[in-house]
């Protein structure tokens, strides 16, 4: 027998539908309360204002998808195998729980900084195996930020084609392919030497 939904699971999982569809700024509390199919008063004894509920949902989602990459990137060596694992992480978690990847992706810029180094972040972990890619000569001399950007937004672009539906399959199937072509975007080489900037050996959050 499965167990009744609780009342701020529910009200965890109407706001994120609500935030990712309407947007923040238009998906009030009245709205949110009555979609998880509460009251008013039960949304406030769970979270103070809609301001802290959003913060918390994208949190939690962000710290947590940012840990989980990191922890795959330390258990693989070498470019491609760590791209290749961390994408196909985060489309498995997409193909799960869409809402909650899209909303933490995709509100990112309104909590970002509020974010502790301390917590996962996503976009560092992929910073820093690209730095280190850089570091042992895997890939040519290039703007590590840059590159990052590059290839983030590609993975991203990639989760919202499938949101539109011009993809029609799960992105799990997709996710070595899109891997392979992230790694060919960093022009990936087998013997590049030369000396890296500072600003690619930046510190390292994997080890």
């Amino acid at each position: 027998m499965s167990r009744p939904v609780a009342t701020k699971e529910r009200i965890e999982r109407a706001a994120l539908r609500l935030f990712v569809e309407q947007g923040i700024a238009e998906t009030s509390i009245k709205k949110i309360a009555k979609a998880a199919g509460v009251s008013q008063g039960a949304m406030y004894n769970h979270y103070v204002s809609k301001e802290e509920l959003a913060w918390v949902l994208f949190s939690r989602n962000f710290s947590e998808i940012g840990q989980e990459l990191r922890q795959c990137a330390r258990e693989r060596d070498g470019l491609e195998a760590r791209l290749r694992a961390m994408i196909r992480l985060l489309f498995r978690r997409f193909d799960e729980d869409w809402l909650a990847v899209t909303y933490a992706v995709f509100v990112r810029h309104q909590h970002i900084r509020r974010v502790d180094r301390r917590q996962g972040n996503p976009y560092l972990v992929f910073r820093t195996v690209i730095a280190e890619a850089l570091k042992s000569g895997e890939i040519p001399r290039q703007d590590a930020e840059l590159s990052t950007a590059l290839v983030t937004v590609a993975i991203i672009q990639v989760m919202d084609t499938r949101i539109l539906g011009r993809i029609g399959t799960d992105l799990q199937r997709l996710a070595d392919e899109v891997g392979r072509r992230c790694v060919r975007l960093l022009g990936s080489a087998t013997h590049v030497t030369r000396r890296s900037s500072p600003r690619e050996m930046s510190g390292s959050i994997i080890a």
